[in-house]
């Protein structure tokens, strides 16, 4: 169901004729779409008369079922006195249009069946309650049947005793109404749970809590803009479906001929789907406020007022206090939130079911290091996203075989984390891991350590700025390539101060160039003269010289994007001479070569391959500059030199890292920021992380 608008509703418009034969009467003829271009052609939503509509609600309810009691002895064949609860007089005070009632009243009274005269009697309604809400259009209307109908069986019950209420039955004509009691029209009317006119009471009730929740941020709750664009639609239906219902009891008072059953039965599947549409906007909307409100608790219990950690870690998996207890991976027993983390520093790692080994591996590290003290628990909570049966199988399947590498606590399988939205937006996770360290009262000691544990490993603890800082004190490629290099003679080169020049590249003919005319140059005898000695490290290659270890190459790259977010993160967003060295070397990811000359550790120059190749090509024409340069500066001075005439500025795509990334950065070959672009990938309104 939905409401769509004119493109001018209060122009003049010649409304096509709603009419059908006696025998063709159907709802058909009353589409949304028609009934919306009837109703607007009038009406827009009016708030200069407000009423409490939940009040009216309260009233209209306690009339109907009141009278519905008394009904039902009448249909068993015990009249009586009736004696009734508190509950039944527990309704507030209401001061009702008590004219405009007595008019809508009288619309509703001696029509004539059929399908045409209660879509007109409700357009005359409308115009009588054209200065109110929608909503109040449809309560007072409801109010206006609730008042006559109450007043029909209050009299029958009185009238046994009470001689006026007695005459007064008698002219209101309720024996004739007593009669259709057991009848299935009647029962379709009243008395039943799911009788037309409590559907309606329900259906006002579900718009009376859908316009209770405009307090809350439209843009927030996106579900509640479409629905209260439907309540007119509602109002009308409902303000439909009292007219006939009451035209039904006016034939049982009349003894005429009532509304044709096939009418009634499309009203009852017209209600009925009013209310599954409704309770299915309700449904997603008490969802939408939920992750709202825990939204909130969040950002109020992590960022502003931090509370201990064993109440935020449940509200962020689950929502609530009370969640599932943990999997211990190393005992696979069962601990709960409160044993396994009171008191404790938590890393929770947050990732899909794709997580690498790598990773798996780096985290191992530094369990096995936090275990010996006991102040660290490790936490891994998965986000799995499927679709369908064989999605979940297969998630299944990959959460199980992660899960088994790990020895750390595990969050169980579950296909919803409560606090997505403040992942999302607070700790920005995206594809790749999140690794947030948190105290014991839930204060964020490192927002994203992943980066951290990729370029450091254990030496990372005890993730703080503090630790952080000195570390990013050492030369970077002592902190991003020794790793990659099986070379047992490295550091005694680096403490030796000796000239070095590391390479790499996908390329193995270029490698194979570069080597062979290193071997050239190394056997010069001009540069043997000078004693200008340099030794070469190929990045990747292990100590017997075999070929790149390709499943080297990710990590060798996360590790050193992971030093350039961190230095980024802790300096600022703008490029130091440390992060325009490593964003050259990172820009190179695809050449085929690439190059880093440097003294020990210290790196002089970070080149990509043809300019490698063209000082090397070239050196000839500079290696006379080293009567009065060492190698590295010779070396440099001549890149530069070829730099400058084939300049070619960098461009690159940053993966997608959880956590803070810079968004301005200077490109590493010019003193200008690098330009920025925006792509759009649709991931069903998340990110595709299992």
């Amino acid at each position: 169901m939905s409401l769509p608008l004119p493109n001018n509703p209060l122009a003049p418009s010649v409304l096509p004729k709603l009419s059908a034969t006696k025998d063709d009467q159907s709802l058909r003829h009353y589409s949304d779409e028609i009934v919306t271009s009837h109703i607007y052609t009038k009406h827009r939503e009016d708030n200069r008369i407000k009423i409490d509509v939940d009040n009216y609600i309260a009233l209209v309810e306690s009339i109907i079922t009141t009278a519905d009691r008394i009904t039902e002895t009448v249909a068993q064949g015990t009249e009586g006195r009736l004696i009734f609860s508190d509950e039944f007089l527990n309704v507030n005070a209401v001061d009702p249009p008590l004219c405009t009632l007595h008019h809508v009243s009288s619309q509703l009274s001696c029509k004539a069946p059929g399908i045409e005269t209660a879509h007109e009697t409700t357009l005359e309604i409308l115009d009588i309650l054209v200065s109110y809400p929608w909503e109040a259009k449809a309560v007072l209307t409801l109010t206006a049947f609730a008042t006559e109908y109450g007043d029909i069986w209050h009299l029958n019950h009185y009238s046994l005793l009470d001689p006026l209420a007695k005459s007064l039955a008698m002219i209101k004509r309720v024996p004739l109404l007593k009669k259709q009691l057991d009848s299935i029209k009647y029962r379709q009317l009243l008395l039943t749970p799911n009788s037309l006119i409590y559907s309606c009471l329900k259906a006002m009730k579900y718009i009376s809590i859908l316009k209770n929740f405009s307090k809350y941020d439209i843009k927030e709750l996106s579900e509640l803009s479409s629905v209260l664009r439907q309540i007119p639609l509602v109002a009308y239906w409902i303000i439909h479906i009292i007219v006939a219902s009451r035209i039904e009891i006016s034939s049982y008072l009349n003894e005429t001929e009532g509304q044709s059953q096939k009418y009634m039965n499309e009203l009852s599947e017209k209600i009925n789907s009013i209310l599954y549409t409704l309770e299915n906007h309700l449904k997603i909307i008490k969802e939408q406020q939920d992750e709202i409100d825990l939204y909130r608790w969040l950002v109020d219990h992590i960022d502003n007022f931090p509370t201990e950690i064993t109440a935020v870690v449940p509200k962020l998996i689950e929502g609530k206090f009370d969640a599932k207890p943990f999997i211990d991976g190393s005992t696979k027993l069962q601990v709960s939130v409160e044993d396994g983390l009171r008191d404790k520093n938590v890393i929770l790692v947050i990732s899909g079911l794709d997580i690498s080994e790598d990773d798996i591996r780096a985290l191992h590290s530094i369990y096995n290091e936090v275990k010996r003290e006991d102040k660290y628990k490790i936490v891994w909570i998965p986000v799995i996203t499927v679709e369908t049966e064989d999605e979940e199988e297969e998630a299944r399947k990959k959460y199980e075989y992660a899960s088994s590498l790990m020895k750390w606590y595990i969050v169980p399988y579950t296909r919803k984390i409560a606090g997505w939205r403040y992942l999302e937006e607070n700790w920005q996770l995206r594809q790749d891991p999140l690794i947030v360290v948190m105290n014991s009262k839930s204060r964020v000691e490192f927002n994203n350590a992943i980066h951290l544990i990729r370029v450091w490993g254990i030496d990372a603890i005890p993730f703080t700025n503090g630790r952080t800082n000195a570390l990013l004190a050492k030369n970077w490629p002592e902190s991003t390539l020794f790793k990659f290099i099986d070379q047992p003679r490295l550091m005694n080169w680096v403490n030796q101060e000796r000239n070095i020049i590391f390479y790499g590249g996908k390329e193995p003919k270029w490698i194979q160039q570069f080597e062979d005319r290193i071997v050239e140059i190394k056997n010069d005898p001009y540069l043997k003269e000078k004693g200008n000695t340099f030794e070469i490290i190929r990045v990747g290659q292990n100590i017997k010289g075999d070929s790149n270890d390709f499943t080297l190459t990710p990590q060798f790259w996360l590790t050193q994007w992971g030093y350039f977010v961190i230095k980024s993160q802790l300096k600022g967003s703008s490029a130091t001479e440390t992060t325009e060295d490593i964003l050259r070397l990172i820009s190179y990811e695809n050449e085929n070569g690439w190059a880093i000359v440097a003294v020990g550790s210290t790196p002089l120059l970070v080149g990509r391959g043809n300019l490698i190749m063209g000082v090397l090509q070239d050196f000839n024409k500079w290696k006379r500059n080293m009567n009065i340069k060492a190698f590295p500066d010779a070396f440099r001075d001549y890149f530069n030199e070829l730099n400058l005439n084939f300049h070619i500025c960098e461009r690159m795509t940053l993966p997608g890292f959880s956590g803070w990334i810079p968004m301005i950065v200077n490109c590493p070959e010019c003193p200008r920021f690098m330009e920025t672009g925006i792509s759009f990938k649709c991931n069903h309104g998340r990110y595709e992380l299992s």
